[in-house]
């Protein structure tokens, strides 16, 4: 039951990440990155609200790449 809720909340999380605009590359890159879900889903409904009062600074970084890690990392 706890497994089926868990992968219920990823699914709805990548899904309004794509609609805030971010791949779900990006958004794993982001959480490998340090970034914390908290954080993540705030960013989101940052992006959805479309406002600029919040996390005004963080607009331009979030178009950057963020490079992955390799394998032998």
């Amino acid at each position: 039951m706890a497994r089926a809720a868990l992968m219920n909340a990823i699914g709805k999380l990548a899904i309004a990440g794509q609609q805030a605009g971010f791949s779900l590359e990006q958004m794993i890159d982001l959480l490998n990155a340090g970034l914390s879900v908290e954080t993540l889903l705030d960013l989101i409904a940052w992006r959805l609200e479309g406002t600029q009062s919040a996390l005004p600074l963080l607009g331009s970084s979030l178009d950057r790449v963020i490079p992955r890690r390799s394998a032998s990392a």
